[in-house]
């Protein structure tokens, strides 16, 4: 089974773009998700797959310009991270959204009036949330992208159904170029603020008008392949159906869950990763250690024992 099927077994993801408040240090921040927040979630039920982006800004010299699509970003506009978490199915969130009962979600979901200035969460269904390659050899990547990392938020200007086929031509012929080690696309559904406050979130949606309705995660084997990929083509019309690309450079990558279990960094955070990982401690790696530390969440042993 290919990296891309692996990923491919999730029928649903939940991708959450924000920002900070702006009296916040962002280095504090990027920790806090990192080392605080992620191992909260990590150990909430029903995950198939947990990765948390943090950017570097915008730049609009990734992709060709092509005429009457903008690769500009306002500075103040651009997001700082994505959350990307996804689930089996519509049962798995369902799970989800009730681990854990009471107090300790509340304890959990606290975390965003501490550090969110506004953030967006928006679903990709089945097809719409799909990896199309992957070649880098790296299931679980953690901190430093190995090769050039972006993602590329896209706002539509034909209808859903134009756009959506747009991007899916888009995403199979970028797929087979030579360079590309990875692309993974996510159509976005509109965001459904009601569904989020249902399920107990602070809504702290970005205005309609910074709203994005795709994503691309993109990895390259070098930064100039970019200018190969998004050429004048006859059979698409680029800029009839995408009014924008901000790309933005993933300055680290941190895979909390991974094919439904939790990852080293998941259980232990980031710095505890690092270290064991430079002296490789296999004492430390071990399920009957991480059982004893962190219960039944490690029973199974963790994502990298596969």
């Amino acid at each position: 089974m290919t990296l891309a099927d692996i990923e491919n077994k999730a029928g649903l993801c939940r991708i959450t773009c924000g920002w900070k408040k702006p009296e916040l240090p962002i280095d504090w921040v990027r920790r806090y998700w990192r080392d605080v927040h992620s191992p909260a979630i990590a150990r909430r039920a029903g995950i198939y797959d947990y990765r948390h982006y943090q950017y570097d800004p915008v730049r609009n010299d990734i992709l060709s310009p092509i005429d009457d699509i903008e690769y500009e970003a306002p500075t103040l506009e651009q997001l700082m991270w994505t959350s990307d978490v996804r689930y089996r199915d519509e049962a798995a969130l369902a799970v989800f959204d009730k681990s854990p009962e009471g107090k300790p979600k509340t304890n959990i979901l606290g975390d965003i009036d501490i550090i969110v200035d506004q953030s967006t969460t928006y679903r990709a269904l089945d097809e719409n949330a799909k990896t199309y390659v992957d070649d880098t050899g790296i299931a679980i990547p953690q901190g430093p992208c190995a090769s050039p990392t972006f993602a590329l938020f896209v706002r539509s200007r034909s209808d859903e159904v134009e756009f959506r086929s747009c991007l899916r031509q888009l995403a199979e012929a970028w797929s087979k170029k030579l360079g590309v080690l990875r692309l993974r696309l996510s159509l976005f559904d509109a965001p459904d603020m009601e569904k989020e406050r249902k399920a107990g979130y602070p809504v702290k949606t970005h205005p309609v008008e910074r709203q994005y309705q795709a994503c691309i995660e993109l990895v390259l084997d070098t930064v100039a392949r970019g200018q190969s990929l998004l050429q004048p083509d006859d059979r698409i019309d680029y800029a009839a159906h995408i009014s924008t690309i901000h790309a933005y450079p993933v300055r680290v990558v941190y895979t909390s869950n991974y094919n439904g279990k939790p990852t080293l960094v998941g259980l232990r955070g980031y710095p505890a990763y690092e270290a064991l990982t430079a002296l490789d401690a296999q004492n430390q790696r071990q399920t009957s250690l991480l059982e004893w530390m962190y219960g039944d969440i490690a029973k199974n042993g963790t994502a990298e024992d596969e």
